[in-house]
């Protein structure tokens, strides 16, 4: 397939959509780190390194993906031919490979944490280990790689390394777990004609919807107790979601998939906004992010991407 080539594939093939939870919780681990608001020069280069850091992550799993997109024609850059696989590698590489020398500036244990990070990242994507594929450790990678190393990246950019830090993590680590089975609960029919053994693919709906309710209210009680707003505002007002999820299943021996959605879509739009507001120049990001996104997808593809019904 011949494409005219446009610079800012080569941006959007980073998925900056999804980017957005993976700002939100290293923003948020600053802000835990330091008490207060307000953005820094280490926030800023930060923000800037981890943004290499998972959107190389991002291209190896769309690499991974290539036929399942295509044949579920999404995620074009790639499977269309867009952008040529072996460019799409070295973007991969050259990503990391900055991350790593920006890490310098922070320290070892900073470097750690960033080495920590790619290494779920491409386990989660390459086969054979590939976990997003593992039930149970596809949850696991999840909370811990988006609820605990994501984090410790926010706060070693302000504070140096406590063990003491890990505890604060733990309400999000919880949520994350949980807004994470829900939306393989959703994607149940697909992992299965896929044969990915993912955690709601082994438990079913009925177990699945019961453990990430649990765990939300696990969140709660664990943020209550260690008086995190930040955490305990989004988790208390998801809950009743998880709960009617659940409670429907139980009762109707079926999946409301409208509900399921709003559950696991419902935090993140909750996080994103508690972030902005900690951080409002966040909010420019958002917005300049959101239009680019807007007017590129509408100019390169002919759709209208992303809305309010769309991931």
């Amino acid at each position: 397939m011949n494409v005219k080539f446009n610079p800012f594939d080569y941006f959007f093939i980073l998925r900056p959509l999804i980017l957005i939870p993976s700002w939100n919780f290293l923003l948020i681990g600053s802000y835990l780190a330091r008490g207060k608001t307000g953005l820094t020069q280490n926030i800023v280069l930060g923000f800037i390194l981890y943004t290499c850091v998972m959107g190389g992550i991002y291209i190896l799993n769309q690499i991974m993906d290539i036929e399942t997109d295509r044949i579920n024609k999404k995620l074009f850059l790639l499977s269309e031919g867009y952008i040529p696989v072996t460019w799409a590698y070295v973007e991969m590489v050259l990503l990391w490979v900055t991350a790593i020398i920006l890490s310098y500036r922070f320290g070892i244990i900073f470097l750690i944490f960033i080495f920590l990070s790619l290494l779920l990242g491409i386990l989660y994507s390459l086969p054979p280990i590939k976990l997003k594929g593992k039930p149970i450790v596809d949850t696991l990678s999840n909370g811990i790689g988006y609820g605990v190393i994501n984090f410790s990246v926010g706060w070693l950019l302000v504070r140096p390394f406590e063990w003491s830090m890990f505890h604060q993590f733990l309400p999000y680590a919880l949520y994350i777990c949980a807004v994470f089975i829900n939306t393989t609960i959703v994607d149940i029919e697909g992992d299965k004609r896929a044969q990915e053994l993912t955690t709601a693919v082994v438990l079913g709906e009925d177990i699945s919807s019961a453990i990430s309710t649990v765990l939300v209210a696990c969140a709660v009680i664990v943020a209550f107790v260690s008086k995190d707003l930040v955490c305990l505002i989004p988790a208390l007002i998801s809950l009743p979601f998880f709960l009617y999820v659940a409670v429907y299943r139980f009762i109707k021996k079926k999946i409301n998939r409208s509900f399921t959605i709003a559950s696991f879509r419902l935090p993140g739009l909750l996080l994103t906004l508690i972030t902005a507001l900690l951080y409002p120049p966040y909010f420019l990001v958002l917005i300049v992010l959101f239009v680019g996104m807007r007017l590129y997808y509408k100019k390169r593809f002919g759709i209208t991407y992303p809305t309010l019904a769309q991931g």
